[in-house]
């Protein structure tokens, strides 16, 4: 079946995906449903996914902010890792094989990372440099982004100077609706649709949408489904 990338004509959209867009549960779920639908390829490292263990508790799991700095204090939960695993498992199942970035923390890359990059982020925007240069070594039309909410630490101008789009999850969920919003709402509706317990509501996608920066898709949608925006997020 041939690629259709909306972001990427004629080529492939790569998405390294931050740990701080895996670990939100309804997030993630959405961002997995739109790779899903067939409009990027989610890429990510080990040294993201000891951060995802790392922080899984805390992020994931925490039922008030209390907990949440009770977890992070505190030495990872055998049962939160256990948990933590059972969802990368799942995270690699969707993906397959080809998730795994390799050669990141190798020299030839880091080392090209721009110095505007915070220290414990340069794995991240390193792993883009080595699908950037895998792309353009072939000749590829491909496009690469960095998907996360710590812009700040990113160097946003720096990498988009070399080729790389550092966006957070609202504005790469804005992008792929303005390119294929019909393919955007059949991904959204299978995220409302398979959450049961809890139920997540078309407003409850909404109001998560809001909070993580997508509120251009968010009024779209809400205005096709007339449904209305809450007053509130709801969990992340």
């Amino acid at each position: 079946m041939p690629i259709d990338h909306p972001l990427s004509p004629g080529g492939t959209t790569l998405a390294v995906l931050d740990t701080n867009v895996l670990l939100p549960p309804r997030l993630s779920d959405i961002l997995f449903d739109l790779f899903l639908e067939g409009l990027y390829h989610p890429r990510w490292t080990k040294t993201i996914e000891a951060e995802f263990i790392k922080n899984f508790g805390a992020v994931a799991l925490a039922k008030s902010k209390a907990q949440r700095h009770k977890f992070a204090a505190a030495p990872p939960d055998p049962a939160h890792i256990a948990k933590a695993n059972g969802r990368l498992g799942c995270f690699r199942s969707a993906a397959g094989p080809e998730h795994e970035v390799l050669l990141y923390d190798q020299p030839e890359y880091e080392s090209k990372v721009p110095t505007g990059v915070n220290k414990g982020d340069i794995h991240v925007a390193s792993a883009a440099l080595v699908l950037h240069g895998l792309s353009h070594g072939e000749g590829l039309s491909d496009k690469i982004y960095v998907v996360s909410s710590n812009l700040v630490h990113l160097a946003v101008k720096d990498m988009k100077a070399i080729g790389i789009g550092v966006v957070s999850p609202g504005a790469f969920i804005n992008e792929l609706n303005n390119a294929a919003p019909g393919r955007v709402e059949r991904a959204l509706l299978k995220t409302a649709n398979d959450l049961k317990a809890p139920p997540f509501t078309q407003s409850d996608l909404l109001g998560l949408l809001v909070v993580h920066g997508a509120k251009a898709t968010a009024n779209f949608y809400s205005k096709k489904w007339k449904v209305k925006l809450p007053e509130r997020g709801p969990p992340r």
